[in-house]
């Protein structure tokens, strides 16, 4: 086999293998809900994003799992946005609205940076700490 054949194979097995990729999200209040919360969003550097499945100015529903819980969240950007943001209204397994904000209140969310790991088709989000 000659050096370029060796190439391409690995370059096609690598393809067939997609690692998990680790992004940090800042969590940053956009504003308040009526009840004095905070209204919160999880926001990515659009150049670590590579992995995430956003539209440009379109809301890409995505599952999004908080300490082994399912939600389906929506995520979104803009052309002029440099940032690719999980919006702050979700849906739990019954299709019911939760905030983002409730959520990450009642996992003990303190700091500002999360983890957040893109595998099989969802968004993992880890507390720093965890």
């Amino acid at each position: 086999m000659r050096m370029n054949d060796i190439r391409q194979i690995a370059m096609k097995s690598r393809q067939h293998q997609l690692l998990p990729a680790t992004i940090t999200g800042t969590v940053t209040r956009i504003g308040y809900y009526g009840d004095t919360l905070p209204q919160l969003i999880i926001k990515t550097r659009k150049e670590d994003s590579g992995l995430l499945p956003y539209q440009v100015g379109e809301r890409v529903i995505i599952p999004l799992v908080v300490n082994g819980v399912h939600y389906l969240a929506g995520i979104r950007t803009t052309v002029r946005s440099t940032t690719v943001m999980v919006c702050p209204d979700l849906n739990d397994s019954t299709g019911a609205s939760v905030r983002l904000v409730d959520v990450l209140f009642s996992q003990g969310w303190t700091q500002a940076k999360v983890k957040l790991v893109v595998e099989d088709g969802a968004i993992y989000c880890y507390l720093y700490g965890e």
